[in-house]
Order: C-alpha cells, then sequence, then structure tokens
C-alpha cells in the first residue's frame, strides 16, 4: 500500500518492535506536552431508515402451492439516497487504519501499537459508555476475565453461547481460524484452541451437542463438541469468498444452517448431510452479505441479514426466497440478531454507519427505528436476550462501548458493560444459574464475561 501511495517507509519500522518504540516515544511526547481537548461537534440524530419495497422473486424457483409462504416482495424501486450527518459514514477498521498509518508515516511519525491494531483506546484506558439510568441498579456492569490473549494480533471475531451436559459453554473463534471451548461461569477451559480453517473464524453458530463455524476461508465446518477432542467436517463446498456469518434453525423437522457471504449470498445448508452444498435462497444480491440470524414469525422459520450496501433484509427459509426489504442503513450492516417481544419477532441490526435500528418484523411497512443515540463509531455486534424478565438487545462498538436497550420501551438499560480495554468484536447472551450470562471476544484476543 505505500508503494501503491508512493510512500518510503523508513527502515527502521520495518520491524514491528520498532514501531512499538515508536509508539512509546510519541506517547512520552503527549504526556509531558498536553493540550487541551478539542470539542466535539455533533449532530442531531439521523433521520429514521425508510422502508423500502422488496425485491422481484424468481419465477424459476417457485414455491409450493401446496404450502403456504409469507408473501413475496414486488419489484424494487430505485433506492432512494439517505441523509448524511457528519459522522454518518465511517470508513471500515481496516481501510481507515492503512490510510492513517500511511499518513503518518509520510508525515515521519510514529504509529501508536494500539491504532494499527484497533479502532479502540489502548489497553489500560476505560471504555466509554452510555449513562447510567436511573433506576436500574440490578447488575454490576464491571466484567470478568475470561482469558487473556493466547498470542498476539489474534482477535475474538465470534462467540457462542449454549450449554452441554449440564453445564454452561461458550464457543469461540479466533482470527487465527481455531476454536475453543469455555464454560464461561468456572472460567475453565474445556482444551485447548482447536485448528479447523486456514482464515479467520467470524462467527459461530451453537445448538449443542453441535456447533457450525464459518470463516473467511470460504467454508463451513461441524463441530460434535460431545466428543473428547472434537473435530470440524467440512460442509459443502468451499464457496468462492469468504463467509461472514452463520446462524442455526429448524426447517421442517430439520436443522438447518444458514450463512452470510461474501459472493453475494444467502444459502441455506443440512448439517446432516456435510457432503451437500448450500442452496443459494432467491438470488445473489447485489452487494456482499455480512450478517444473518435466524429466527421463527408467525410459526414460520425465518433470516435477517444485512449487506454490505447497508440494507436489511427478510427471509423465508421454508419457501427459500426472499420476503421483503426491510429498510437499510447508510453503509455497512455488520451484525444482526433476531428476537421476541409479546405478540411480535424483532431484530436489531448494527452498522459502519453507528446506529443501532429495532426493526418490528411482524408489521409491514415499518421503517426501524434507532436505539439510542449514534454512537459515531462502527457497531460491531449485536445479540438479543432476556434479562431480569426484560428483553434486551446488547451492541458493541469500535470505542470500545457496550450498550444495552430494554427493546419493550427502547431506553437504555443499566450502565452497559466495562472492564475491557478494547472493542469488543462478539456477544452473546445466554442463561446460568438463573441468571442471564454475557460473553464477549474483543479486538486485543481476550474473552470478557458479565452475569446480570
Amino acid at each position: 500500500m505505500a508503494r501503491e501511495n508512493d510512500i518510503a517507509l523508513p527502515p527502521e519500522l520495518a520491524d514491528r518492535h520498532a514501531w512499538d518504540e515508536a509508539y512509546r516515544e510519541l506517547r512520552e511526547q503527549v504526556e509531558r506536552n498536553p493540550r487541551p481537548p478539542l470539542p466535539r461537534s455533533r449532530t442531531g440524530p439521523p433521520p429514521p431508515a425508510q422502508p423500502i419495497p422488496a425485491e422481484p422473486v424468481d419465477p424459476a424457483d417457485p414455491a409450493d402451492p401446496a404450502e403456504p409462504v409469507l408473501p413475496a416482495e414486488p419489484v424494487a424501486p430505485a433506492r432512494p439516497a439517505m441523509a448524511r450527518v457528519a459522522g454518518a459514514s465511517l470508513p471500515g477498521r481496516r481501510s481507515l487504519l492503512a490510510a492513517s498509518a500511511l499518513a503518518a508515516a509520510a508525515a515521519g511519525v510514529g504509529i501508536p501499537l494500539w491504532a494499527r491494531r484497533s479502532g479502540s483506546p489502548p489497553a489500560g484506558s476505560p471504555a466509554t459508555g452510555p449513562a447510567r439510568p436511573a433506576g436500574d441498579d440490578t447488575y454490576s456492569p464491571m466484567g470478568r476475565l475470561l482469558s487473556p490473549p493466547i498470542r498476539r494480533n489474534d482477535p475474538v471475531w465470534a462467540v457462542a453461547i449454549g450449554g452441554l451436559r449440564g453445564e454452561p459453554l461458550a464457543v469461540v473463534g479466533r482470527g487465527d481460524g481455531t476454536v475453543q471451548l469455555w464454560n464461561p461461569v468456572t472460567g475453565h477451559a474445556r482444551g485447548g484452541p482447536i485448528a479447523g480453517h486456514d482464515k479467520p473464524v467470524y462467527s459461530i453458530a451453537l445448538q449443542a451437542p453441535m456447533a457450525v463455524s464459518g470463516s473467511a476461508d470460504g467454508l463451513l465446518r461441524v463441530w460434535n463438541l460431545a466428543a473428547d477432542r472434537p473435530t470440524g467436517i467440512r460442509l459443502g463446498d468451499e464457496i468462492t469468498a469468504g463467509i461472514n456469518g452463520v446462524a442455526l434453525g429448524v426447517v421442517d423437522g430439520r436443522t438447518v444452517a444458514v450463512s452470510a457471504g461474501d459472493d453475494h449470498t444467502v444459502r441455506i445448508w443440512d448439517p446432516a448431510a456435510p457432503r451437500r452444498g448450500g442452496r443459494i435462497l432467491g438470488r445473489e444480491l447485489d452487494a456482499q452479505v455480512k450478517s444473518v440470524a435466524t429466527g421463527t414469525l408467525g410459526g414460520r422459520p425465518i433470516a435477517v441479514s444485512g449487506g454490505a450496501d447497508g440494507t436489511v433484509r427478510l427471509w423465508d427459509l421454508a419457501a427459500r426466497r426472499a420476503v421483503r426489504l426491510l429498510g437499510a442503513h447508510e453503509t455497512t450492516v455488520g451484525t444482526v440478531a433476531v428476537g421476541g417481544l409479546p405478540g411480535r419477532t424483532v431484530a436489531v441490526s448494527g452498522s459502519e454507519d453507528g446506529v443501532v435500528r429495532l426493526w418490528d418484523l411482524s408489521a409491514d411497512g415499518v421503517a426501524g427505528t434507532m436505539l439510542g443515540d449514534r454512537i459515531f463509531n462502527a457497531v460491531k455486534t449485536v445479540a438479543i436476550g432476556a434479562v431480569q424478565g426484560r428483553t434486551v438487545a446488547i451492541a458493541g462498538a469500535d470505542d470500545g462501548s457496550i450498550r444495552i436497550w430494554d427493546l419493550a420501551t427502547g431506553r437504555p438499560y443499566g450502565a452497559g458493560l466495562t472492564g475491557h480495554a478494547t472493542a469488543a468484536e462478539s456477544l452473546a447472551i445466554g442463561r446460568a444459574a438463573g441468571r442471564a450470562i454475557v460473553v464477549a471476544g474483543h479486538w486485543d484476543g481476550t474473552i470478557w464475561t458479565w452475569s446480570l
């Protein structure tokens, strides 16, 4: 990248340790000559997302006429341009850091170690979070370190929670392509990291004793967690691009896996038939699919996906087709979750535009409503679960914060979650010992847990 931009890097910065030393020298200079903080401009909240009519149905793939299906969407008009506000469209972490590094090198400035690893504050800095609402003092926001990093530059990109043999279970996926099992209550690992993928594991779905992992290597693997040493069996053929998300659901009594891929597809797979490839739902889309989650709507299995173009879509898994385009963020939707409120099925999406949105899947033509204020940092991960009888959404952002909202009211719940030093790349919520438990994987390779 430096060569492409005609920038000559100092020879000493070819050594990683030299970068670390440059950062320490820069930090000492800043601490000796502090500057007053600049006022941070902020505009009001963005306008609500507009519902977008859905896309055409492929006539070559008709649904079974004997089977009731969710209505398929009509042809969609051109997507309307959405209003932009200051800080609305945030570049991806990798492109932003690369551009910053090149600019700093060209200016002869040392580059902080944390800046080349993350968009989050350096280790030891407090993670920012929302103000604490009154009356929500039912839990401690301070988390517990479940695992330190096992090696440098190895983020925990994926985490899932469930149970196995009567004990709580967390399964994590790392940047080095390994998966690992933990008891999130006792803090004990159930064995060491297990190799399975050649590239980072970006997503894990868990339905014990089975788990499915999806990776940037374009593969899904099915894991038998009941084995003394779990091994991953390849599911179908490698697709032509990375897999960003995977979720599990049930269609006609069979467990299925649903994947989101950089090949612009949402696919459905049969873990019980590992030699069979994944079937594309509907058609190839116009952009990479970055996230997917599953649930039920009116008793039918559904999926919700998020795209690199900011779109959020609803899918009917039984009919294997898109239902409708729910709406859009201003840029990439890297994380989605599906859950339930009384009489309603809802989804939550998080985007690099710094916005978390709530979508009512039971209502036609309803735009997503924004939860809280714009975060002004990319939202990396969301999860839906129950805490003290309330359905909540939890979101982790690149500023290091982990926020919680009560989905019935749309208001913040408690003071968020604290203790960690860098951004959460993955979140999962479940139950253990009668309480809600949250497990998060972080950019610095740590794993944290909270009891709510």
